[in-house]
């Protein structure tokens, strides 16, 4: 047993993942925006309505000074509706999953308001964490019940059933609830107390097969919905980033980790590989699909190593028991400019010569 022990302790990988932490890197936060609490999407590929409900708590935090804890899982509930919608549109060819983006979030608020999380957790039964695998499930051949019968749309009674399954393991919707003493609906809690504006955001992102300063659709399996995304170079992109952090907003991060690199729990994202050609490799890495959107975050500060690289400090939603830093990691610039493949800002963030450049 000693022997063992002893082997694995001093065998080479683990060396090398011990250097790979914040504090044998030398790294040390140098700016941090207040966020709230870490959050725990647990068994649910909600990822995007966590950190996109997240970036928009913090919104309102730095707008009015209010903390309100927003409902990702309400933002899910209507979000399984409208890919219903979709799917059945292009005949089962899009991707009914649980992924999303930020827009699906500004959809469904525009649509059907949202609610904090006190009034609606997700959870009707008392479960103490979300777990929505069967729910996916049961959804997808749902959907690929109703494709096969060639229908363009849910049916009233396909609306119907699908609501008592989102019942079921979600939780019925309330007409109306309590905030503070006042009787809110969803629609009226979001303009009255809220009062978010979806024209105020864009989504950013950085790819030479379309034209910089131009929109076009972002080719990925989770923009479902076929949105638009606007196009800048790289060095705009993380100009955007920078300035944002520098002004009390925060960012809503779109990328891949599945990188070998991408250590949560030691609390750093990092690249194996040096780059010399920022631009071309993220460009190759896009087309070959070794970069793809399979996770959003929030980037709230920014941080630097012994050596003067900058790194940037991203909160995850895997639960603040999940590494030594409470839930959050630091990312390496070089990582950040590969591996981002979107990024959603408030568009008052951006400086002022690039909002003119880009007509916002």
């Amino acid at each position: 047993m000693k022997k063992i022990i002893f082997i694995i302790a001093f065998s080479p990988a683990f060396i090398a993942a011990a250097q790979q932490t914040p504090e044998a890197l030398g790294i040390k936060l140098t700016s941090s925006i207040k966020c709230p609490p870490v959050q725990d999407q647990y068994m649910s590929s909600t990822c995007w309505g966590f950190a996109g409900n997240s970036f928009l708590e913090s919104e309102l935090f730095l707008k009015t000074g209010q903390h309100i804890n927003l409902s990702e899982m309400f933002v899910a509930r209507y979000s399984y509706i409208n890919k219903m919608y979709q799917y059945l549109a292009q005949k089962g060819k899009t991707f009914f999953t649980p992924g999303g983006q930020f827009h699906d979030i500004m959809k469904v608020i525009k649509q059907h308001g949202i609610v904090p999380e006190e009034i609606y957790t997700g959870r009707p039964n008392g479960e103490q964490n979300h777990n929505q695998a069967k729910l996916d499930t049961l959804l997808l051949h749902f959907a690929n019940k109703l494709v096969k019968q060639k229908k363009a749309k849910p049916s009233t009674a396909d609306l119907v059933y699908m609501n008592k399954i989102l019942d079921q393991w979600l939780g019925k919707v309330p007409e109306t609830f309590l905030y503070k003493g006042r009787s809110y609906t969803p629609v009226s809690f979001t303009k009255n107390i809220l009062q978010f504006n979806a024209d105020d955001y864009v989504e950013l992102t950085s790819y030479t097969h379309h034209p910089f300063y131009k929109y076009f659709v972002l080719e990925d399996k989770y923009n479902w919905t076929k949105d638009n995304y606007y196009n800048i170079p790289l060095d705009d992109l993380m100009q955007v980033t920078d300035s944002a952090l520098a002004n009390g907003y925060t960012v809503c991060w779109d990328g891949d980790v599945t990188e070998t690199g991408f250590m949560h729990e030691s609390g750093i994202a990092k690249l194996g590989y040096s780059i010399t050609d920022f631009k071309t490799e993220r460009q190759k890495t896009y087309e070959d699909k070794s970069s793809t959107i399979d996770h959003m975050m929030q980037v709230t500060g920014t941080a630097c190593d012994s050596k003067n690289k900058k790194w940037y400090y991203v909160k995850n939603s895997w639960g603040d028991y999940s590494n030594a830093l409470g839930g959050y990691l630091y990312m390496q610039e070089d990582y950040f400019k590969i591996k981002t493949i979107a990024l959603i800002v408030n568009k008052k963030a951006i400086p002022t010569v690039l909002r003119m450049k880009m007509a916002f």
